[in-house]
């Protein structure tokens, strides 16, 4: 039978042992607490991070707006007579370097078929180019609301930069609209404002949904032409007329 001594050393054995399994215990929840609270504050920063990142450069976060007295879906504006024999979907972005080849051939081309009577044109500005593109677009609604889209491509497409280079800033797309006449308060706050921020989005959405997949694509009555950045004025012409004829 053990002794008192010997009973005594096993109690105070068993007391120092109890007391370092709590005190582990306590440094593992400590450990665990500033993990956790380590762990919490990477979370934030990566969400700010990520926020800062999604944000364009020149401008701030789109609405979701639509410019008004846009055509169903709000994917584009229409531009000449409704029951005009042929209706011309003519989908782009602004920095396409095809695009700005075929609006330099077949600008004009669109402008005169609308004058006639022949065509009625929509024009849809998809944005999957980046920020510029939808810097572009933004203010391409913002010229929709003025009334002047037609004139405010036409400018824009005439100093067309360099894709990805950081064009078509708030400064330029400003000064394109002073150069068609929109140099009021109202058009420099809704450009400023990235009133129509989204809209490039929503049109590039539409764009996949039609199954299209380069652009320019230019469609007459639905029918999709052939590498319409390579046609000649003459040729896009003979398109039209083909179109008419079987209409």
């Amino acid at each position: 039978m053990a002794s008192k001594r010997e009973q005594a050393r096993a109690r105070a054995e068993a007391l120092r042992k109890e007391a370092e399994a709590r005190a582990l215990a306590e440094r593992r929840r400590e450990r665990f607490l500033r993990t956790g609270i380590a762990v919490g504050v990477l979370v934030v920063v990566a969400v700010i991070a990520i926020v800062l990142v999604n944000r364009s450069s020149d401008g701030p976060e789109g609405t979701g707006a639509i410019p008004s007295g846009t055509v169903e879906g709000g994917t584009g504006v229409a531009v000449g007579p409704a029951d005009a024999p042929v209706t011309i979907d003519y989908w782009f972005d602004f920095q396409c370097p095809f695009c700005g080849e075929f609006e330099a051939e077949n600008g004009a081309v669109l402008d005169e078929l609308v004058a006639d009577g022949t065509a009625q044109v929509v024009y849809h500005p998809a944005a999957f180019l980046g920020d510029e593109s939808h810097r572009a677009s933004n203010a391409f609604g913002c010229a929709i609301d003025a009334g002047r889209p037609v004139e405010y491509l036409t400018e824009l497409f005439a100093n067309q930069p360099e894709e990805r280079t950081g064009g078509y800033t708030t400064d330029d797309l400003l000064a394109a609209g002073e150069a068609v006449g929109l140099d009021d308060a109202v058009f420099e706050s809704c450009v400023r404002d990235g009133t129509y921020s989204d809209w490039g989005q929503h049109v590039l959405e539409a764009f996949r949904n039609e199954g299209l997949e380069a652009t320019p694509a230019v469609l007459l009555n639905g029918e999709p032409l052939d590498n319409p950045a390579a046609m000649s004025a003459d040729e896009f012409r003979s398109a039209v007329e083909a179109a008419v004829t079987a209409s």
